[in-house]
This record gives structure tokens, sequence and C-alpha cells, in this order.
């Protein structure tokens, strides 16, 4: 499957830049989701940035199945398509974090430089996300269509302002820009975890957020296990949306790892 992409810059793709940084965001995103990131790094670094929706989100086709196999082979064949094969740094934010992870089994460990990702790991989750289902599905009950109705209905149930802000830049003209049926269907595929089958012994660094539950002490022992050259940054003072929260400090964190 073809994945819809956006690049930056978006014009002057003849130039050639010695890496591609290739961005994934997390569950009910899109490929503006890391945008305001993605255009930092194109300024800093003077790499080509590809921002991808991933199945079932903003312009992507959709699709039943949304186990990591086959969103790791969108991945493939998108690259595939564009002939992007080498000097890859990989950034993905939660679910894409778990889809690039399980992408190193499928590419060539010399063509990726590096990996960050976003507080996630390599494990098998137990949450249980029945009420955020509950309240998306709330916007089409209602059938509301107005973003500011939207707003004042997420922040009756929602009190993280930035899970607002992030689930609003998702609706446009009275829509969710993800499939909502799809995804409440295949959330324990999104949960779930197969272990890689060999060890993946790359340059990866795992941003973790202190105030978020995705990655804790108990979890590191199965991120070294599968992925042995591991780094663990602890950031202060945020959660699961790190990227969001504290921007400028994760945008210097990932310049400096990416110069490693």
């Amino acid at each position: 499957m073809i994945l819809s992409y956006l690049f930056i810059p978006n014009n002057n793709l003849l130039i050639k830049y010695k890496y591609t940084i290739i961005m994934l965001h997390g569950l009910f995103g899109n490929k503006k989701s890391l945008y305001l990131m993605g255009k930092f790094l194109f300024h800093s670094m003077k790499c080509k940035i590809l921002l991808l929706d991933i199945r079932n989100h903003g312009l992507s086709p959709k699709n039943k199945k949304m186990d990591y196999i086959s969103l790791s082979q969108d991945i493939l064949d998108t690259l595939f398509f564009l002939n992007i094969k080498k000097n890859l740094i990989f950034i993905g934010h939660s679910m894409g974090g778990k889809i690039i992870m399980n992408l190193t089994q499928f590419i060539q460990s010399n063509s990726i430089r590096t990996i960050i990702i976003l507080d996630i790991a390599p494990i098998k989750y137990r949450f249980n996300k029945k009420n955020i289902f509950f309240i998306l599905e709330e916007v089409y009950k209602k059938k509301i269509f107005f973003r500011r109705d939207v707003f004042k209905l997420l922040k009756s149930f929602i009190k993280n302002k930035f899970i607002i802000g992030s689930l609003l830049k998702t609706f446009k003209n009275g829509k969710w820009e993800f499939n909502l049926p799809i995804l409440k269907n295949e959330y324990s595929n999104i949960l779930d975890w197969n272990p890689l089958p060999s060890t993946w012994k790359g340059t990866i660094f795992f941003l973790k957020g202190e105030k978020s539950n995705y990655i804790n002490k108990n979890y590191y022992k199965y991120i070294f296990f599968q992925f042995p050259n591991a780094k663990i940054y602890n950031i202060p003072n945020v959660g699961h949306l790190l990227h969001m929260e504290n921007i400028k400090l994760i945008f210097n964190l990932i310049i400096k790892l990416c110069h490693k």
C-alpha cells in the first residue's frame, strides 16, 4: 500500500540531500502531527523530511488490518515507490515508533543511520481506552460539525490540553481524519507486539516522558533484549505527547542524537 506523504521541502525534490528523515505519527494522528518538528529539522540539518499518514489515518487508504507486519509493509512499499533506499533516519511517536521498531527486521541495518523512538516500548500493552473511543464516537452521535463544539465536548471529558489539541488537529468538516470504526476494532492489534526474530544492533534512542507510563523501568529489559545498543533518555516534566509539551527541548535533543 502506498501511503499519503508530504515532503519538506515540498519543492526542489531533485536536490540531493545526504539523509532522509522519515517521521511517523501515533494513533489518531496524521502526517501533520510532526510537521512543525519536521520543519525545524529540515532547517537545522538540511535533510529531506518525509512525513507519512499511517493507513486508516489522514489521507492514506483504509484497510481492516492494523497489525505491525501490515503497517511495516506499507512503509516499505512507500519507500520503494519514492526510491528512498539508504541514509535513513527514522523518528516515530507511539504507534509510529512501534512500526519503526518492527521495520528493523526488514531493512538492512547499514541503510539506517539512526532511529529515535518517542515514548513507546517494544512490548504488548494492556491499556483500556474504551473511554477515548466513547468520546470520539460522541462527536458523531451528537452530529457535531464545528471544531469549536468538538473542543467543548473534549474539554468536558479530557483534562490534558495537549491531547485535546492533538485530536482537534484531526477533525475537519464534521469528521475525524482517521477511520474510527477500524481503529476501535483493531485496537488490540495496535497494543500488541511480537518480539523481533533477532536483535537489532543499530543506533536507536528511546525518549521517555517522565510523566508518561508508556515506558517504565520494568520495560527496559525488553528494550535492551531486542535493541542491545539502545540508549534511553528520561525527559523531565513531560508526558506521552512530549514533542508537543516541550518541542524546543525535544527538538534540540533530536538534533544532538542525529549527529551522534
